[in-house]
């Protein structure tokens, strides 16, 4: 059985999208060739959008659209997909993450995943029960760090609340070696750690952690949730994100102030 062969358009709107893609294609009987002409893609995009391996943008639909005389049937389900939840988020999240240009994070509860060391990683993963996943998805998050190693990695601002710093988790070793790790990515200019002290108070993020990436000239964002999260990728949500990552960055401490406050929680775990 094929890539193609094996999706089920029951499973998710973009499966739905991949799966009529290839029902249209061959009702009309064209090849991949001849449709990637229409579309004005290589004949291997048309390949990998009917296996669900890449996502088409609307440009390209639109002229299926128009030249199947389908109502804007491509279109409008790329819409629902995009607004939608999609149960296979995951894959493309990790996408969006690796192609970032920029990337804006607030988190209240834990060190996000891309400065996490191995050590914190897995007491996170103990704590919520993960027990069988330890290992693996402890590795699978330090790979995901692999693009701040790169020779041109993506800007990365960071918000926590200071709360995030003393809750001891793992133990006073895991933590001293999590704050280093957070010390030495300050050190890079292309990064930004910040802290938003406890006596801020109440304040925007309250309502729950989220990211942001830019990908080019697209803006898509990842709202943290309990079991899963929710990928944002059309709508104005990613905007009202980006807007209120602002409103916590404005009652943040300075780099360096946040520096002081990194290394002096930092001696209480000695």
């Amino acid at each position: 059985m094929s890539v193609r062969e094996s999706i089920d358009p029951k499973s998710s709107l973009w499966a739905w999208l991949a799966f009529d893609l290839w029902f249209y294609r061959t009702q009309r009987g064209l090849s991949l060739a001849q449709t990637g002409l229409v579309a004005r893609v290589a004949r291997g995009t048309v390949s990998n959008w009917e296996a669900g391996r890449l996502r088409p943008k609307d440009e390209y639909l639109t002229r299926l659209d128009q030249a199947w005389n389908t109502g804007g049937h491509f279109e409008r389900l790329a819409w629902y997909a995009r607004t939608g939840h999609d149960p296979d988020w995951f894959r493309q999240f990790v996408q969006y993450e690796e192609g970032a240009d920029a990337i804006r994070v607030y988190h209240g509860k834990t060190i996000p995943v891309l400065l996490q060391t191995p050590e914190y990683a897995q007491a996170i993963l103990w704590a919520a029960g993960r027990t069988r996943e330890v290992e693996a998805e402890s590795k699978s998050r330090m790979k995901r760090q692999e693009i701040l190693r790169r020779d041109d990695p993506p800007f990365l601002w960071v918000l926590l609340d200071q709360e995030v710093l003393e809750c001891p988790i793992g133990g006073d070793g895991v933590m001293r070696g999590q704050l280093q790790r957070l010390l030495e990515i300050m050190d890079d200019p292309r990064f930004s750690i910040r802290i938003v002290a406890r006596s801020v108070g109440p304040h925007p993020g309250h309502d729950g952690a989220f990211q942001i990436y830019q990908v080019g000239d697209r803006c898509v964002a990842y709202a943290v949730a309990q079991i899963g999260g929710r990928l944002i990728e059309a709508g104005t949500e990613a905007s009202t994100l980006g807007v209120r990552f602002d409103q916590i960055g404005a009652l943040a401490l300075s780099r360096d102030d946040s520096r002081k406050l990194v290394e002096q929680t930092l001696r209480m775990y000695e």
